[in-house]
Parts: C-alpha cells; sequence; structure tokens
C-alpha cells in the first residue's frame, strides 16, 4: 500500500519590523508685550529635559566684548564650563549672586579668560562689576537637546527618536513654559509656544557688594 506524500506546510515568516526614523521637533515662540501685541521671541531657550541622545557639549563661549556680553543669552547643558575671554582693551569681572551658581571670575585684562563650570540646572544671571550695561543670561538645562530661537522666533530640535518628549522654553522676558511634544517618525512637528510678557520689566541690578553702580560720568576711563 502505496501513501501519499504530505506536503510541506510553509512557514510564515513576520514581516520585519520598521526601523524608526528621527524626526524633529519645530518650536515657535512668541511673547506678548505691554502694547497687547505679539511678537516672535528672539533668543528664547528650548530644550528638551532629561535627553541623553546628543554627545556632551564642548566649552561654551561668552565673551566681553565693547562693554557687553556676547552672546547676551547663552545655553549650555549642567555640568558644562564656560570660557568667558576678555576681548575689550579695559578690564572687565564676571560675577553671579545667582541661587544655581554664585562665583565671582575677579578683574581681568584684554587677552585673558577665565573658565567656570554650570554643574546644577536653572537660570543663572551673569554681571560686571565695573560696568552696569553689562548683564547676561546662562540657562543652564537638565538634557542635551537644546537650543535658541532665531530672529523669528523658531528653534528645531531635530534627531529625536519618535513618541512623546517633555519640552520647555524659557524667554527673558516671557518666563518659562512647560509642556510636551510628539515626535513622529521623519515628520515634523510644530509646536506653538505664547508666553506673555506685559507686566515685564528691567529692573537695575546691584554691584557683588550689594552696592549701586557709581554714575557713568567717567566711564569711558574706568579701567
Amino acid at each position: 500500500m502505496l501513501l501519499a506524500a504530505s506536503t510541506p506546510v510553509a512557514k510564515h515568516t513576520p514581516a520585519p519590523t520598521p526601523t524608526p526614523v528621527p524626526g524633529e521637533v519645530r518650536v515657535v515662540v512668541t511673547v506678548m508685550g505691554p502694547a497687547q501685541k505679539a511678537a516672535p521671541a528672539a533668543d528664547a531657550v528650548v530644550w528638551i529635559p532629561g535627553s541623553t541622545e546628543e554627545a556632551p557639549a564642548a566649552h561654551g563661549r561668552v565673551t566681553s566684548k565693547n562693554k557687553r556680553f556676547d552672546p547676551r543669552i547663552t545655553a549650555v547643558s549642567a555640568g558644562t564650563t564656560v570660557d568667558f575671554p576678555n576681548l575689550d582693551k579695559i578690564h572687565h569681572n564676571v560675577f553671579s549672586g545667582s541661587e544655581k551658581a554664585k562665583f565671582d571670575l575677579g578683574l581681568y585684562r584684554n587677552g585673558a579668560s577665565k573658565p567656570y563650570t554650570f554643574e546644577n540646572p536653572g537660570l543663572v544671571r551673569i554681571y560686571c562689576n565695573i560696568h552696569p550695561q553689562m548683564a547676561g543670561f546662562v540657562m543652564v538645562v537638565d538634557g542635551r537637546r537644546y537650543g535658541t530661537t532665531s530672529a523669528d522666533g523658531v528653534a528645531v530640535l531635530s534627531g529625536l527618536p519618535p513618541g512623546k518628549v517633555p519640552l520647555k522654553v524659557w524667554d527673558e522676558k516671557g518666563g518659562e513654559w512647560a509642556g510636551t511634544a510628539e515626535v513622529k517618525s521623519g515628520a515634523t512637528t510644530t509646536v506653538e509656544v505664547k508666553l506673555d510678557a506685559r507686566t515685564w520689566r528691567d529692573v537695575p541690578h546691584k554691584r557683588k557688594d550689594g552696592s549701586n553702580y557709581p554714575p557713568p560720568d567717567d566711564d569711558e576711563n574706568r579701567y
């Protein structure tokens, strides 16, 4: 008796899981001013808290130039060292009394540079003890994915893995905002952030000993 040969059963091979393609988040920041008119927020800091995909940044850099801090607003990850070179032909000082970083780099001349490592996340206000017009900000973020907005109020964070991510924004006049963004594979997600700066006022700061700055009558010859 002959038995019929059995037909082999085809094995089902599951389709390979598509490899996620990184996406990007486009953040558009506007600020409502005292005139009840919204305008693009230039130099606002945008970041993803807790992000670790990016390699640690190299040293940051803030120069003392033309009796100003350049750039006025700097963003760095916690643990980053920032160099403060003096490019003017006069002496300068860099100090901060901020809760997250209290330091004083002392008085130093043209061509010299001094570093400071910002360990704690948070906003750090920096000043020069000689020139009252020298005021700047270092926003120390708790993540490695960050950027600042351009003149049109836009910042793009790219190369992000798909999924929901936390998002934070800080602006000198509009303050801080927190929310989330949904990163889509191979696509751009736009997040609009509207900040309110109608009550913002520029408050004069003190010298490092808490005293007022002297009158600027002889500022050109001061140091």
